[in-house]
Parts: structure tokens; C-alpha cells; sequence
């Protein structure tokens, strides 16, 4: 300290005159603190000169006290000279201000005076009766070296900090300038993180520690100055600092920076490699002061316990920043700032990257510094550029055994320092000295590349792993990569996967084989007689061993026996072979993706296996669909994978061969699209897919001509078959590709026009679904298709079109809003009746016709023309009823598939006349098919009230007995019967239940019967329960009662039916329905019960043991309570608790009762159970703080739990039993520390087994 104020005083004596009035402004700036304006009139803007004239500068003090200032370095005949300037200061001649207005004169001096000189100075003054202030030297260098350092360091020149505590734009250049041209810059343009930003922000306006963990690269130090920016922004009174890591003492720093009195935001960047630092700013943060701090921290997440427990007794805020996705780096690099816009550039650096937006960064700098070069060469330089910023003070790669334990941390990813004979196994393998070893780790946990917690040592980041695993076992052959296969594949294939395809991928395939080759031949060489052995090597090196691989599935298949009357088939359904895939077929299939030596013999190996297995012909297409189809990466080949396919499937078309002839035609379908859908397995267990339109180049337009010509070829041979591909060949608008399209028609449209016959219906139907829609597609300039439209517009189509209930298609036919159905049915009824009224039955011929083509083109169960043949034949029994019933028979004798009922014809005929009525049943009766029984059921429900009949009853009564399949009965229409059979309402119900019960028959009806109208039961409190308890089961839709408005009503006639359901479905033995949440709140509305509702929580309670996960069945009976009801049944829980305080079971069930439906009770139903018993051994065996559920997120349960206990001790502390509570709040207390141990290991597990 001493040594720094005689600097301050030699840098003072030294200093010129302008430089000495420059810092005398500043340092009364600095101490006035109410001044409202200075004047330095006696300094040149501008420039470090000082003017002749008096004053020097002149400031107007609190108050508007006017004060002259002079300057003066003159060393001796002090006196003469400060008593000239004080005569010049009233000289009103010189200031142009007369005397009286002055205040007081300030005179600045870098001299000391005597004392004599002193007071004749002030007496001077005193006589001119004017206040002087005299400040010498000593003055201003104790002030400046206490109170105002700044001073010395802008003014005299001296280094008076040690530049830890930066103003942010000199953090951000440093931290920019401190490594090569391939560092990450801070101020490139902040993206993404936007709620995280939110979140932050938040948490500044009130709290004051924040710490932001996180992984390395991921932009904790960017958004941390992003957020600091915006915060200064809107609150100014504040000042930023960052704080950079140096290795010195940063206590001078604070005292010298930092004023008592102001507010200060500082960021503390990698906290964890600066806890000195950290240590000692949190000790000024603990501190009284007039200003305020606030701090953020970026930490590791692995070191972020550490940083935690530092500060365990301050509030604080954790934000984790998590790996930005790889939609995120996308956005990032191709931003103004990296103007990466290349999809293939933008894929190679996602996979670099692995969500770092640093190495992203890196890695866009150097793609645009090599263009192609990055693309297809190798980045080892990116790596070390990017590693020699964790290492530039550090020569890593002259230190041999630090990169040979670099390098086996890198393949194990984790290594547990207890397990000791497992690590000297390896350092056994590998030449290693045990002392070595762990020095090494120490050594390289220091540089942050690997860390170390729990006694584990880990990689920092995969890509890391990726590089030092390639550098140490691959490119440099630092450790033996032989030893490393014989001895730990077996055991450690992952880490073998996830170490060698992230190696190929960043350092390319011939880098990597090369290196390994030999080692892979003689591993496989020594395992040659195990089959197993051989085939999971295969699973992961097939890449690098291809004619070993294909030479092993050879032989299986020429050693499979030949078919007997093989049938080649190719359809699938959607989830076949997805989770499970035949084994020779998904081996061959992984050479499908590249064009090497080895696609075509992979393509017909695999024909070869399923021509000898047809069974598996199916899946093989499936493989094909999944590895063949066109993608991005086929156009730098120029799709040589699809046109070797297709020549292979073709030259064996030509050949006869049955099972590429049908692959053929499965498969022609897929290469004629337009545009692929294309899905590919992502990184970290993600999926990505796009769409891939096709591009119309010449390769690309031969062979869609070749797929054509083979299809036109073989027409006569196999019409049916070429139909189909035809018929399916939609591309639809969004991926229909114009050029394409219009060369596709120049094929197809004379291959129609010439082969297919208008007189087929399917034909026509098909060429004038062409027609509709292609005339719908704009981007199609090749119209020819069109010349097809008046050869294949045929009657048929147009009687077709006429019946056919299409709104889309009659939009063109009719002027009507397409939003409006009814009008739309107005029209297309009033067409239907115009073009299908008979006279005669021979007429009837047209309308067969037509439903036979409708049938013809139907491609799923539903018959689309439904309605207008209920309009056809309702209109005809109008005008001839006769005829229209005739014309009913003819439908039903034809019945096509699908049609639904007849509805209006039903409603028309049954209600025309009680003989059409009957004549209308009779045919039902007499009709024999699958159908009969929902057409006899509607019938029933459309029966006039004024026809019913004792007949109708007995016949309604046998079509219920006659049901045998799925039904729904509408039963309330049923009542109408109950006019001439009292009782037949009931017996349907009677017939249901037993039919459902006997014969496990689903019948349903609405639960409307249950709420209005259960005196259709005639009081059979039997019948209604198992009815209820039938539909219940059924439902599984959860539609049935799902307001519980049946349950009520049944329970306000028979409150027992409350324990009979409880009984049926709830208990632990019976639990089909457990998922089904019912709400029974509604009991507690009703008075004089109690008794009930004790029995029926009696019951929950002893038939359904409480596991603590999901609500317990026992809160059902609390579900949704109405308010004015919610007191009446927290009572009755209360009550129940003090009935049974020593039933650990009940009270655990009812305290998971009061959690799930009176959770702002909890308190004071939890402080009720200890007035009724404290005893401690009960309370540890109740369950109070429940399960936390299903949580998504990063989780730590010990924490969450810990908290929960917490909380319970918080409510216990409140207890006016306070020496009764003193065993139980130890208990507490060593619950939440055992959850803190729990949160602990459970930190060391995910360290030691992280998810990747």
C-alpha cells in the first residue's frame, strides 16, 4: 500500500499542467456529489492544452454556490503565486462577475505547503472575506489511492487493478482476441433460448444470484451477457461487470472497482475454474451496502454441486442450459453472421457439433474457409483448433501418457476409480503405471478436459470423446486398437459404436480403415467358428468388412432348399417387420445405402433368399421402400442406386423371373412418385424426415421412361396388374413436380388412349378421375389428357356420377356454397329423382348396373351411393308404391357391401299404412342376411305409436332374442310398447342383460335410461344394477356415464347401489376398471347417509391396499364436491382420522385423499392428526409427502423429495405441542438429510452413467 501511494505521489509531482487540471476535474466530479454544472474554461476542447484566463474552471456547487477553481504546478513561491490567483478570481475585470456572487475559490496544487504557509494563505483569504479550499498533494493522493483508484490508472498511468473486472465490451474482445481464427466470437448475433432469456430476466427484477449450468459450448456465456445487456437496458442504475479468469488475487480489484454505494450486476464466467475468485466476491456480496449486486454464474453442470454448496445458505435460482438441437444450430450457422445455407454443409456440421454451438461456430468458419473441402475431407484440424482452446497453455500432445489416458477415458466414456482391478486390467493391457494413471487424471481434470466427481473420471463432451479415441487409438496409434478389440468388444460393443461411426463420420472411412483393417481381419479370423460371435461383429463392422459379410449370407442361402410351388406376394401392412426383421434380409439391406462394389450383389443376393423363402418377399420390398427410394445424397451419384436397381428388376422381368415380376409391379408404384417422403434415424435417438421432390433431370426422366415402357410392355400379359400401377398413380398437389408430370402424360395418355376400353366401367371411372384432378392442378402445362374426356365419358359414368354422393366432385355440377350440406342435399336429391324414376321393373337394370360399378371401384367396406339409393327408392314408392317396394326387394336380394340402412325408405313405408307396415316387416322376416337384424331393430324404432300391436310386441320381442352380434338398442323408444304389453320394456332389458351376461354379447344403449328413465326397470333394483354395471364394463370408450348423472339417480332411489359398485369394481382383486376415474363427489349433497358413505370408505379402504402411487380408490368418493358441500366432507375425513390416529394404513389413505382433493387443507389437517396423536413411531409410517407423479425434465428426485420433507417440517414447526414435537422433527430432519444423500448418489449416477 505504502509503495503505491508514493507512486500516486511521484506520478503527481511529474504530471504537466494541462494533465494535472484534467485530473483535478475529474476528482471533484467524482467528490461533489451535488453539483449541477462545471466549466473548464481554462482547458482547449479537445485537447490536452491549457488557455490563459481566470478562472481555470469554474462549478456550481449544492445550492447553486458558484466556486472558482485554479490549477497550479508551480513548485516553489506557492504562497505568492495561489494569492495572485485568489486577487484574479475577484477581480471582476478578469471574471466578468462581480465578487459578491462568488462562493468560494478551490485551489488544486501538486506541492504540500508548510504550515506557516497554510494560514497566511486562509488569512489572505479570510481577509478578502471569501472561503478558500486548499488541496495540496497529500490530499489528492490518499484520495485517490482510497476512494477513487480509477484516477490513477486514466490520469497518472498506473496499473492499479489486476483486470479481472471488466466492462463488458472489453470482456467480449478479450475473450474473441485470446485464441486463433477459428474461436467462437461472443457478438454474433444471439438466437434461440428465448424462454431460458425469459426466464432469467424474470428472476434478476427481484432476486440476486443466478447460476446458469450447462455443458461446454452451449452458450452459457452468451446468453448470460445477453440477458446482463437487457437488464442494464431497463434498470440503469446499475453498472456490468464480467470477471475473467487471470490466476491472481481479484480482493484489490473489488475494494477498487466496486463503491459501496452503487449497484453493480456481475457475471462470473466458468465459476468452477475461478472458486477463488468466486469465494471472495461472494464475501462482498454478503456485505451491508448502501448499493446492490447482483451475480450471474455460468458453471459446468458437472461442477455445478460445487458451486451450489458454496453458496447453500444464500437464495438463488438455477437455470440449466441445455445442448442446442439441431434445428437450433441450423438457425445459428446460417444466420448473417455464418451464412452456412447448404443443406449438406449444414448436416455435416450438426453431426460435428453434437449441439454445441461453439464447435457449430468453429465448424462454419472453417466451411466457409474450405468450402468443398470441409464437405467430403477430413476435419482433424477443426478438432484441434477447438481443443487447443482448452489446452493452449498446456502441450498435451508431447505428454504421452496424458493422451494415452486421455484416449482410454475417451472409449469408456466414465471409468470408476474404485473399481481398482478393472482399471489395473487396463493400464495392465496398455502399459501404464498406476501412479501415472491418476496423476494424468488430476492433470487433465485441472484443463477441464475430462471431469472427475464421485470418484469418477468422464469425458467432458462426446466430441471430444470422438477425437481423442480417433487421435490416440486410430490416427496416431498411441495405444493398440487391437488390444482394445480383443480384449473389450465382447463386453463394450456400444462404446465400440459409439466411438467408431462418429470417428468415420467426422474423419472419413478411408482414415479410419486403414488404420484398423488388419486388426478387424484378425479378430474375426479368431472368432470364425462361433456363429453368434461372428454375426454380432458383423452387426457393427459389416461397413468396414463388406465381402466377409455378403460371403456369410451367401452361404446361408445356397445352402436353403428350393421351393415347391412357390406364390411371390408383396403386400404388408403398415407395422409388419417393424420391430421385428428377418436376419439375412436386414444384414443385405444396410448395403443398399451406398453405391459400392458391393450394392448390386446385396440387391440380387437378397431376391436370391426370397425366391428360396417367399414368405419374406413381402419384408424385402418393405427394405427396398426403406433404402432405395430417392433422397438428397442420390443426386451426387446420379441416382446410379435407383438406375442399377431398376435394370437389375427389369433384365430379370425380362427373364420370367415370378418374383421379380411381382417386385416389379409393388415397387413400380414407389419409383414413379413424384416426390419420397424421406426418414432418417437422427442423432441422439431423434427422427428427421422431409420431403424430396424428385428432380427432373435426364437420368431421372429415363428412367421413369424405362419403368413406363416395361409397364405398356407387359399390358397383354398382365393387364390387371399394370391397371394397378395405373390407377395409383396420384401425385397428390403437394407433391406433384410439373415437369414431370407433363413428360409422365406424354407416356401415359396414348398408352389410355390406345389399350384401355371406355366400355369397362373401371376404365372410365379411372380416365375421368384423371381428367377431374389433374384439371385441378395448375402447375400442369401438358393438357392432352384432356382429348381422353369425350372417349371414356360414358353413359354408364354419368349414371354413375348421378348416384354417386360426391359434394366435392358435384361442386362443378351444381351452383351451391360448399359449406352448405343441406343445400347441397337439396340439389343432389332433386338430380337423383329426376334421373331415377321407373315406370317399369325392367328400368330397374340402370340402377343395378350403377350400384355394380360403384361396388366395382369401392376400395374399403363403405358403399359411398347409400343415401342417394334411399332417396331413389323412397321417391319411386312415392310415385308408385309397388313399384318403389319392388324396387326394395331388388336392393335387398343385390345387397351391396357396405350400404347402410335405408333410413327415409324405413321411416316412408313403415308409416304409409299399417298394410305397407306389415308388408314391409314380412319382407324383413323372410330376407336372409347378415344384415336382417339392424334392419328388424330400425324398424322397431320407426314403428308408428298407432300401429303397435300385440304382434309388433311378440315380434319385437324375438328380433331381441334373435341378436346374436354387436348391437345398439335405443330402449326409451321402446316405452311406446309399453301401452300394450306393460312389461315389455322391462323384459328387453331383462333379455339384454342375460344375453350379454350368458352369452358375452356386446349390446349397448344410451345411459339416458339410467338418468331419466329408470322406471322402465319397474323397480328391479337387480336389473338396474347389473345393467349399470354391464354398460360400465363395455364402455370402454369412457363415454358411458361419464358424468356420473346415472350413478346419481340410481343412488338417490338405492343408496346401497353406492357399496354394490364399490364392491363390483374397486378392490385390489378386481381392478379392470381401476383406470377409470368416476366421479362420486356428489354424495356428500345428500343428507342422512353417513352411514353409507362410512361403509363405503370403510370398504376403499380395507379391499384396496395403499401403494402410494396414484390416487388411491378411496378419493373417488371426494371427486369434484361441489363447494358448498367441500366442508361437510373434510369434516367427515378429519373425523375419521381422529377415529383411527393409530391405523398407520387409514391415516396414509386418508392423507392421500386430503392431497388429491383438499390440497389447501393439508396444514391444518396435517397439524389436526398431531393434536390427536404425536406419537413418533406413527408419524415415521405415514406416508406425507405422497408420490411426485410422472416428471419430465433433468429431475432430481433425492432434491424434490428433500424439499417436500421440508415443507412437512415447516407445517410441524407450527405445532403449539412443541416439546411433543421435538422426536418428530428430529425425524424430519434426518429424513431430509437421508433425501439429500439420495439426491447425492443419484447426482453420482447420472455423472458416471449419462444418457446420451
Amino acid at each position: 500500500m505504502t509503495g503505491r501511494l508514493q507512486l500516486i505521489e511521484q506520478k503527481l509531482i511529474t504530471i504537466d499542467p494541462a494533465g494535472f487540471q484534467n485530473l483535478c476535474d475529474a476528482y471533484l466530479i467524482l467528490r461533489e456529489k451535488e453539483y449541477s454544472s462545471l466549466n473548464r474554461t481554462g482547458s482547449q476542447l479537445g485537447k490536452q492544452k491549457t488557455v490563459l484566463g481566470t478562472p481555470d474552471s469554474f462549478i456550481r456547487l449544492g445550492g447553486s454556490k458558484l466556486a472558482y477553481i485554479e490549477y497550479t504546478t508551480q513548485a516553489d513561491s506557492k504562497v505568492s503565486k495561489i494569492t495572485e490567483d485568489i486577487d484574479k478570481c475577484l477581480d471582476e475585470s478578469k471574471t466578468g462577475v462581480s465578487p459578491d456572487k462568488l462562493y468560494q475559490i478551490i485551489v488544486c496544487f501538486n506541492s504540500r505547503l508548510t504550515i506557516e504557509e497554510e494560514i497566511d494563505i486562509q488569512k489572505y483569504a479570510q481577509s478578502k472575506s471569501k472561503k478558500i479550499e486548499l488541496i495540496g498533494i497529500d490530499t489528492l493522493a490518499l484520495e485517490i489511492l482510497s476512494k477513487y483508484v480509477l484516477l490513477s490508472r486514466d490520469f497518472l498511468g498506473i496499473p492499479i487493478d489486476t483486470g479481472q473486472i471488466l466492462p463488458f465490451d472489453k470482456f467480449i474482445s478479450e475473450y474473441n482476441n485470446k485464441a486463433n481464427q477459428l474461436s467462437t466470437p461472443l457478438d454474433n448475433e444471439f438466437l434461440h433460448r428465448k424462454d431460458e432469456l425469459k426466464e432469467i430476466l424474470d428472476y434478476l427484477e427481484n432476486g440476486d444470484l443466478l447460476l446458469l449450468s450447462g455443458a461446454p459450448g452451449v452458450g452459457k456465456t452468451k446468453i448470460a451477457i445477453e440477458a446482463a445487456n437487457n437488464f442494464i437496458k431497463q434498470n440503469t442504475t446499475y453498472t456490468s461487470y464480467a470477471i475473467a479468469k487471470k490466476d491472481v488475487d481479484i480482493f484489490e480489484d473489488l475494494r477498487i472497482q466496486l463503491s459501496v454505494d452503487k449497484d453493480y450486476l456481475l457475471l462470473i464466467d466458468d465459476a468452477n475454474r475461478q472458486l477463488s475468485n468466486f469465494t471472495q466476491i461472494l464475501g462482498v456480496f454478503k456485505e451491508n451496502r448502501k448499493g446492490s449486486i447482483k451475480i450471474i454464474i455460468t458453471v459446468r453442470n458437472y461442477a455445478l454441486h460445487d458451486i451450489y454448496k458454496l453458496t447453500n445458505n444464500l437464495d438463488k435460482h438455477i437455470v440449466n442450459i441445455k445442448k442446442f438441437t439441431d434445428e437450433e444450430i441450423i438457425q445459428i450457422i446460417s444466420s448473417d453472421s455464418f451464412k452456412i445455407r447448404n443443406n449438406k454443409y449444414q448436416k455435416k456440421i450438426v453431426e460435428i457439433s453434437d449441439g454445441n454451438a461453439r464447435l457449430a461456430v468453429m465448424a462454419a468458419r472453417l466451411a466457409n474457409k474450405k468450402q468443398t473441402e470441409f464437405l467430403w475431407g477430413d476435419v482433424s484440424d477443426l478438432f484441434d483448433s477447438y481443443f487447443d482452446t482448452f489446452i493452449s497453455d498446456f502441450d498435451l500432445f508431447e505428454n504421452r501418457t496424458v493422451l494415452k489416458v486421455l484416449g482410454i477415458i475417451s472409449f469408456f466414456f466414465t471409468i470408476s476409480r474404485n473399481e481398482k482391478m478393472f482399471i489395473n486390467s487396463i493400464l495392465q493391457l496398455f502399459d501404464i503405471d498406476y501412479y501415472d494413471f491418476n496423476e494424468a487424471i488430476e492433470e487433465l481434470h485441472k484443463r477441464e478436459l475430462i471431469e472427475v466427481q464421485f470418484n469418477h473420471a468422464r469425458i467432458s463432451e462426446q466430441v471430444m470423446a470422438t477425437y481423442f479415441f480417433y487421435k490416440v487409438f486410430i490416427k496416431d496409434n498411441i495405444l493398440s486398437f487391437a488390444v482394445l478389440l480383443n480384449n473389450f468388444f465382447v463386453d463394450w460393443k456400444s462404446r465400440f459404436k459409439d466411438s467408431i461411426i462418429p470417428a468415420n463420420n467426422s474423419f472419413g472411412y478411408e482414415n479410419v480403415i486403414t488404420k484398423i483393417d488388419y486388426d478387424l481381419s484378425k479378430y474375426l479370423q479368431s472368432i470364425s467358428e462361433n456363429e453368434d460371435a461372428v454375426l454380432n461383429f458383423f452387426d457393427l463392422f459389416w461397413f468396414y468388412k463388406p465381402e466377409e459379410t455378403m460371403a456369410y449370407f451367401y452361404n446361408k442361402t445356397s445352402k436353403l432348399p428350393e421351393p415347391e410351388s412357390p406364390i411371390y406376394l408383396t403386400d404388408y401392412e403398415t407395422n409388419d417387420f417393424v420391430y421385428e426383421k428377418e436376419q439375412t434380409l436386414d444384414f443385405i439391406s444396410r448395403f443398399f445405402n451406398h453405391i459400392t462394389e458391393w450394392f448390386k450383389p446385396s440387391i440380387e443376393l437378397g431376391f436370391e433368399y426370397v425366391r428360396k423363402k417367399p414368405e419374406h418377399l413381402p419384408e424385402f420390398i418393405r427394405r427396398i421402400r426403406e433404402n432405395l427410394m430417392f433422397d438428397v445424397p442420390d443426386e451426387r451419384s446420379g441416382f446410379k442406386r435407383q438406375v442399377d436397381f431398376i435394370d437389375i428388376l427389369v433384365e430379370n422381368f425380362n427373364s420370367n423371373k415370378p418374383h421379380y415380376i411381382s417386385s416389379f409391379f409393388a415397387l413400380a408404384k414407389s419409383f414413379l412418385a413424384h416426390s419420397f417422403h424421406v426418414t432418417h434415424g437422427g442423432r441422439n435417438h431423434t427422427i428427421t424426415w422431409y420431403n424430396y421432390p424428385l428432380p427432373f433431370y435426364d437420368v431421372t426422366k429415363e428412367l421413369r421412361k424405362k419403368i413406363w415402357e416395361m409397364l405398356f410392355k407387359n399390358y397383354e400379359a398382365y393387364p390387371d396388374e399394370v391397371f394397378d400401377v395405373i390407377k395409383n398413380f396420384k401425385p397428390t398437389r403437394h407433391d406433384l413436380v410439373s415437369e414431370i408430370m407433363d413428360y409422365d402424360l406424354s407416356l401415359l395418355v396414348p398408352f389410355i388412349s390406345e389399350k384401355l376400353s371406355p366400355n369397362i366401367f373401371k376404365y372410365a371411372y379411372f380416365v375421368n378421375d384423371m381428367i377431374y384432378w389433374n384439371d385441378r392442378e395448375e402447375k400442369i402445362t401438358n393438357r392432352s389428357y384432356r382429348e381422353l374426356k369425350q372417349k371414356f365419358l360414358t353413359e354408364e359414368y354419368l349414371t354413375f356420377c348421378k348416384l354417386d354422393w360426391n359434394k366435392l366432385r358435384d361442386k362443378h355440377e351444381f351452383d351451391y356454397d360448399f359449406n352448405d350440406w343441406k343445400e347441397y342435399d337439396n340439389l343432389k336429391s332433386e338430380e337423383i329423382r329426376k334421373n331415377f324414376i321407373f315406370t317399369e321393373e325392367s328400368q330397374f337394370d340402370k340402377l343395378l348396373t350403377a350400384i355394380e360399378n360403384i361396388q366395382s371401384i369401392n376400395e374399403n367396406d363403405y358403399f359411398s351411393a347409400g343415401q342417394s339409393i334411399d332417396v331413389v327408392v323412397e321417391e319411386n314408392f312415392i310415385k308408385d308404391h309397388e313399384l318403389g317396394f319392388k324396387m326394395l326387394q331388388l336392393i335387398l336380394n343385390n345387397y351391396p357391401k357396405g350400404l347402410q340402412l335405408l333410413y327415409g325408405t324405413t321411416r316412408l313405408m313403415v308409416n304409409q299404412s299399417q298394410g305397407w307396415c306389415l308388408r314391409f316387416w314380412q319382407e324383413l322376416e323372410s330376407w336372409s342376411n347378415e344384415n336382417a337384424l339392424f334392419w328388424k331393430i330400425n324398424f322397431f324404432n320407426y314403428l308408428p305409436l298407432n300401429f303397435i300391436n300385440e304382434y309388433y310386441c311378440e315380434k319385437l320381442v324375438e328380433t331381441i332374442d334373435s341378436i346374436d352380434k354387436f348391437a345398439h338398442l335405443y330402449i326409451e323408444v321402446y316405452s311406446r310398447y309399453n301401452l300394450i304389453d306393460r312389461q315389455i320394456t322391462k323384459t328387453i332389458l331383462t333379455k339384454v342383460a342375460q344375453k350379454i351376461e350368458e352369452l358375452n354379447i356386446v349390446i349397448t344403449y344410451n345411459d339416458d335410461i339410467f338418468e331419466n328413465n329408470l322406471n322402465l326397470f319397474e323397480s328391479d333394483y337387480d336389473l338396474i344394477k347389473l345393467s349399470y354395471f354391464q354398460q360400465f364394463i363395455i364402455s370402454h370408450s369412457q363415454m358411458f356415464d361419464y358424468r356420473g348423472k346415472g350413478f346419481e339417480a340410481i343412488f338417490k332411489l338405492y343408496p346401497k347401489f353406492l357399496i354394490d359398485f364399490l364392491s363390483k369394481f374397486c378392490t385390489d382383486r378386481i381392478d379392470r376398471q381401476r383406470d377409470r376415474k368416476i366421479n362420486l363427489g356428489f354424495i356428500w349433497k345428500y343428507d342422512g347417509i353417513k352411514e353409507i358413505i362410512t361403509n363405503a370408505s370403510d370398504f376403499l379402504i380395507e379391499n384396496n391396499y395403499y401403494l402410494g402411487l396414484g390416487d388411491h380408490p378411496h378419493s373417488m368418493l371426494f371427486k369434484n364436491v361441489a363447494p358448498d358441500s367441500q366442508d361437510k366432507a373434510f369434516t367427515f375425513i378429519l373425523q375419521e382420522i381422529e377415529k383411527y390416529n393409530k391405523d398407520t394404513q387409514r391415516v396414509n389413505i386418508y392423507f392421500d385423499t386430503i392431497r388429491n382433493h383438499f390440497g389447501e387443507r393439508f396444514e391444518n389437517a396435517l397439524l389436526f392428526f398431531l393434536s390427536v396423536n404425536p406419537d413418533v413411531e406413527i408419524f415415521k409410517n405415514i406416508d406425507w409427502v405422497g408420490n411426485v407423479g410422472v416428471v419430465s425434465g433433468d429431475v432430481n428426485f433425492g432434491d424434490l423429495y428433500a424439499k417436500r420433507w421440508e415443507s412437512i417440517l415447516e407445517i410441524v414447526s407450527k405445532s403449539n405441542a412443541t416439546l411433543k414435537m421435538i422426536p418428530i422433527k428430529n425425524f424430519l430432519k434426518k429424513t431430509i438429510l437421508d433425501q439429500y444423500r439420495w439426491a447425492e448418489s443419484e447426482r453420482e449416477r447420472k455423472f458416471s452413467t449419462p444418457d446420451w
